[in-house]
């Protein structure tokens, strides 16, 4: 096997965040047709000369890049003067389960952690977070031998400072992590107080800016990415229902929501709740028409692929052509298109290869999918828009149905042009609307 083709498997890793000043980050705002950086620094300013704090909601399809974006915002946030508090929420909290509560337990922990590591700060005054430690071990009566118990048990490396709040913190969110009774209890002592919860947060972050003033004069944002790992419900229960909480938060504060969401949500909606921002996938094709592609799009995933693989491991330079434009203008789904393409190959990637990779992506995505989802895809297909139902949040969340640029418009993942399924779904659905020409995928 060609060398060449294992260093590039390595370099197409569809779940790494690329942090600023990786040789392999591409600028897509042009082809997105918004700049997400830019506006996410201006909605900060906007609220810093009103005297208030941004609450934002960042909505987008996984894998659409918005890990990557935010590392840029932290990037110049921290230039610019703010003290940015990231966490990757399914990774630190609960995989499985999310509310309000863990989220505040989570912001807690960040805060905690940079005031008793970042360079240049001193710690949080010990009177507050005496008061914060005793509250939590009241409500949630969790001796400090469990805590002790359950971080050395879990082998984790516990988030937050080596104080008692920290270690408190910490084993609050291990205990959550489990399947044993205590699970629950922890949910549900903490969640019972959800205004003192605030005050919480609040009182330490009235003493962290004190702090941080003079290093980080602009303040601090808590960034709370991969919420959009979980199921819509669970993530519009816990930060929409809850918004009041949140948005009442006394910092800056980035939470990542599933597109969906913006959807016609099950409970509040996130435009009445937040300051919603969107990062839409790059067009491959235009609006209304299948056939075409969209030469800039086209041309800055090309620029993905080849700083990842080198031009000459493609057979024919058209290969690297279709992987961009099978990818939907989805960065994670280029990647996965390209990494089994690579696996697939000896010498070169060649079409043989990427027919395989095709196929592997979109059975895996076509396995989720029933003939009803084929009927409404190819509604939205021909009419670039989804209804917000149940069944078009689905196909939103799974990738199935892609928005894209600013002013918004829904086109069907171009692997599923290719299926059995949909290619007879929207000949009926065109006969429906009495077309005489049918698209052939």
């Amino acid at each position: 096997m060609n060398p060449l083709l294992i260093e590039a498997i390595g370099r197409c890793n569809p779940d790494e965040p690329l942090t600023p000043g990786d040789p392999r980050w591409c600028n897509f705002d042009p082809a997105r047709g918004t700049n997400l950086h830019d506006r996410i620094a201006r909605r900060l300013r906007g609220a810093e000369a009103e005297k208030k704090f941004s609450h934002i909601a960042l909505a987008g399809h996984r894998g659409c890049g918005k890990s990557t974006e935010l590392a840029r915002v932290m990037d110049s946030a921290r230039a610019e003067g703010y003290l940015p508090l990231y966490a990757v929420v399914n990774e630190q909290a609960d995989p499985n389960e999310i509310g309000f509560g863990d989220l505040f337990l989570l912001m807690l922990r960040l805060l905690d952690e940079a005031f008793a590591n970042e360079p240049g700060l001193k710690p949080l005054p010990l009177k507050s977070v005496k008061i914060v430690t005793d509250w939590f071990q009241e409500v949630t009566r969790v001796e400090e031998k469990e805590v002790e118990r359950i971080i050395a048990f879990s082998g984790e490396a516990a988030l937050g400072g080596n104080t008692p709040l920290g270690k408190l913190l910490s084993g609050l969110s291990l205990l959550r992590k489990t399947t044993g009774s205590q699970r629950e209890q922890v949910k549900e002592a903490v969640e019972k107080y959800p205004d003192q919860l605030r005050q919480n947060l609040n009182l330490l972050l009235g003493e962290a800016r004190k702090i941080a003033a003079k290093a980080y004069p602009r303040g601090l944002i808590f960034i709370l990415d991969n919420l959009d790992r979980y199921p819509p419900e669970m993530v519009s229960d816990a930060v929409l229902t809850n918004a009041d909480l949140l948005t009442d938060i006394a910092a800056h504060t980035i939470f990542v929501l599933p597109i969906s969401l913006l959807y016609n949500p099950p409970g509040e909606t996130v435009e009445d709740r937040y300051e919603p921002e969107t990062l839409p996938m790059l067009p491959v094709y235009p609006r209304g028409n299948s056939y075409a592609i969209q030469e800039k799009s086209i041309q800055s995933l090309l620029n993905a692929i080849y700083l990842r693989v080198d031009k000459s491991l493609f057979a024919d330079s058209s290969i690297a052509v279709r992987l961009a434009h099978l990818s939907g203008g989805c960065p994670r789904d280029l990647l996965r298109l390209l990494k089994e393409s690579l696996l697939e190959s000896n010498q070169a990637i060649d079409e043989r290869a990427v027919n395989r990779a095709a196929s592997l992506v979109r059975g895996e995505m076509a396995r989720k999918l029933t003939l009803r989802h084929y009927a409404l895809l190819a509604r939205t297909h021909l009419e670039n828009a989804i209804n917000p139902d149940e069944d078009g949040r689905f196909l939103l969340y799974r990738r199935a149905a892609l928005e894209y640029e600013a002013e918004r418009w829904i086109g069907v993942h171009p692997l599923l042009w290719e299926t059995a399924e949909f290619k007879s779904a929207l000949e009926a659905a065109r006969r429906e609307r009495g077309d005489a020409v049918l698209l052939t995928a």
